[in-house]
């Protein structure tokens, strides 16, 4: 992700979270500032169409959030761009983690599919009495 895919990004983020979402300087900050984030965008025809970002810190990765514009979910996007984050953490780190919404059961299965397990929950993660499940990976056998 540049500074230049910020805004496309934003628009995948608000309408993919209508009840809370990242602000345009967050995606600004992430990508220019923080010396832990590696953010992600997939394109065609060179639109930016998803993206996924995480934080690596010594031999944890954590992914911080992930979308799909609306129109090109079920084409196994996720799926692929969560394979390459998969592999490009497992260079450095061990684990990886993330949080979902409770009521995410596309996308809970989908990190299962990929060798996620239920971690535990954090309550009201997401406000409004929203809870999260964490779920972790291990990326490496050693």
């Amino acid at each position: 992700m540049t500074v230049e895919d910020v805004p496309a990004v934003h628009e995948i983020e608000k309408r993919s979270f209508p009840s809370g979402t990242w602000s345009i300087d967050a995606f600004y900050h992430e990508v220019e500032k923080n010396e832990f984030g590696h953010y992600f965008v997939v394109e065609a025809e060179e639109e930016v169409i998803g993206y996924l970002g995480m934080w690596i810190v010594i031999d944890q990765a954590q992914i911080t959030t992930v979308a799909i514009r609306e129109d090109k979910r079920g084409m196994g996007l996720s799926k692929i761009l969560l394979e390459y984050i998969m592999n490009y953490a497992r260079l450095t780190c061990e684990m990886m983690s993330l949080e979902v919404r409770e009521e995410n059961a596309v996308a809970r299965a989908l990190y299962e599919k990929m060798g996620f397990s239920y971690g535990g929950l954090r309550r009201d993660y997401y406000g409004a009495g929203q809870d999260a499940k964490v779920m972790w990976v291990r990326l490496r056998d050693e």
